[in-house]
């Protein structure tokens, strides 16, 4: 039994996705002094800044890069 030859790509693709996940999650976690401007008013009380918008999206990043991963090294796991 022999190691698939694309096992590297898994391991980036994962990792990358960790990396992007925890960037996501302290852009999210700023506080509001950091935050940058404004993109969208909810209500008086509710505001989508700036590193909100970029923090939801490198979390998404990083969820879709670790799935990817996750279903190369299925499909590696196949053959």
């Amino acid at each position: 039994m022999t190691a698939p030859k694309q096992n590297w790509l898994v391991i980036a693709l994962s990792g990358m996705g960790v990396l992007f996940i925890l960037l996501g999650l302290m852009a999210l976690a700023l506080p509001d002094t950091y935050e940058g401007f404004y993109v969208w008013q909810l209500s008086s009380e509710h505001t989508f800044y700036l590193m909100d918008v970029v923090g939801v999206f490198a979390l998404a990043l990083g969820v879709i890069l670790n799935w990817l991963g996750g279903a190369l090294w299925k499909s590696q796991m196949r053959f």
